[in-house]
C-alpha cells in the first residue's frame, strides 16, 4: 500500500492507495505523492518520421512533413510512431487525441496504436468510411480545404455522433470566423486569434487546445491569448508536431509554468480531456527521493519540475477515486 498525498483537480487528499487502486481517505504520513495520468489533448505522431527538421516557418514544415510521410513505407512510419507513443506512456500521458493525417492510410498506420484517433479525409466517401472507424475528424485550417466539403464532413460528424476538430487562429485570425461558424467541437491553437474571436469561442464553450511549445517554435507564441485561455475552464494542453516536439506532456507542462506561473491552473489543462472526452485515466504514484524531495508546494513541483525518475508505479483507477479526482 502506498500513504500518499492525492493531487486532484479540487485540491490534495491524504490516504492509502492499496494494492488493487482503491483508495481511503484518511490521515496518514504521505510517503508517495500520487497524481492521474496525464492527457494529450493535441498531437500529431505520424510526424514522428520527420524528426528534426530545420527551424522554418509553418507552412514550409508541413510541407516538408508531407514529402517524407509520402516517401517512407508503411513499416517505418509505424515504428517511428511506435517509439513516441512509448514515450509518451513513459511519461505518464494515458490518452493521447491523435491528429491523424493521411485518410484511410493514415488511420490504417495508427489503428495498433491506443490512441483516439481524430482522421482526416480527403473526400466525402473516405469521410462516411472513417467516421464509422474513428473518434472523429480532425481538419487543418479552413485555408487548407474547400469550405463545402467541411461544412459536409461536419455534418457527417455530427449525425454519427462523432468529434469534429479543426485548426484555427495559428497563424493569424483569418481563418478564426469560418472555423467557428462550423461549430465545432474542437478548437485547436487559437494562440493569434483576436481576443474578439477568442472570447467569442469561449462563449460558444468550444473546448480550447494549446501547444505552447510548438507556437515558440515557429515563432507563433502570444502570451496575451494565453493568459486569457488559462482561465477558462475548457482549456486543455497538447503537444503539437512529433517532428518539433517530444509527445510528452511532463514536457509541455514545465514549459506551460515557465511562461504562464499558473501552476494549478496548467496541472488542470493537462487533465481536462479526460472529461471532455469521457476517457478514464490511471493513477500515477511519484516517489519523493528526488523532484519532490521535501517539497512545501506539492502542485509547484509536480508542474514545474516532476519527471520519470520520480515515478514509482501506475494504477488503474476505481470508480470511487475516479469520483474523488473529477
Amino acid at each position: 500500500m502506498y500513504p500518499v498525498e492525492l493531487i486532484t483537480c479540487e485540491g490534495v487528499l491524504r490516504g492509502i492507495i492499496y494494492e488493487d487502486g482503491s483508495f481511503e481517505d484518511c490521515e496518514v504520513r504521505a510517503e508517495y505523492v500520487a497524481i492521474p495520468t496525464f492527457f494529450n489533448a493535441h498531437a500529431h505522431l505520424l510526424d514522428s518520421i520527420a524528426k528534426e527538421i530545420a527551424r522554418m516557418d509553418l507552412r514550409d514544415a508541413i510541407r516538408y512533413k508531407f514529402e517524407i510521410l509520402k516517401s517512407k513505407g508503411d513499416d517505418e512510419i509505424r515504428d517511428c510512431v511506435r517509439v513516441s507513443v512509448e514515450i509518451a506512456r513513459r511519461s505518464g500521458t494515458s490518452e493521447i487525441l491523435n491528429f491523424t493525417e493521411m485518410g484511410l492510410r493514415g488511420f490504417k498506420l495508427m489503428r495498433d496504436f491506443e490512441v483516439l484517433a481524430l482522421t482526416r479525409p480527403g473526400d466525402l466517401e473516405e469521410a462516411e468510411i472513417l467516421a464509422d472507424l474513428s473518434f472523429g475528424f480532425g481538419m487543418s485550417s479552413v485555408r487548407d480545404h474547400d469550405y463545402r466539403f467541411l461544412e459536409d464532413v461536419r455534418e457527417i460528424a455530427r449525425k454519427r455522433g462523432k468529434v469534429f476538430a479543426i485548426h484555427a487562429g495559428e497563424v493569424d485570425d483569418g481563418d478564426v470566423e469560418d472555423a467557428l461558424a462550423l461549430e465545432p467541437d474542437l478548437l485547436i491553437h487559437m494562440n493569434m486569434a483576436s481576443v474578439s474571436n477568442l472570447r467569442r469561442a469561449m462563449d460558444m464553450e468550444i473546448p480550447i487546445v494549446s501547444c505552447i511549445r510548438s507556437n515558440a517554435f515557429f515563432g507563433l507564441m502570444n502570451i496575451k491569448n494565453y493568459e486569457i485561455l488559462v482561465e477558462y475552464d475548457l482549456w486543455m494542453l497538447g503537444t503539437d508536431n512529433a517532428m518539433v516536439c517530444s509527445p510528452s506532456m511532463i514536457d509541455e507542462m514545465h514549459f506551460a509554468s515557465y511562461i504562464l506561473g499558473r501552476d494549478e491552473e496548467v496541472f488542470k489543462a493537462c487533465l481536462r480531456g479526460f472529461k471532455i472526452f469521457n476517457a478514464k485515466p490511471n493513477l500515477l504514484i511519484l516517489n519523493r527521493r528526488y523532484n519532490l524531495h521535501r517539497s512545501r508546494d506539492l502542485i509547484r513541483s509536480v508542474v514545474r519540475r516532476v519527471n520519470v525518475e520520480d515515478f514509482e508505479r501506475i494504477f488503474s483507477l476505481d470508480k470511487k477515486l475516479e469520483r474523488l479526482i473529477f
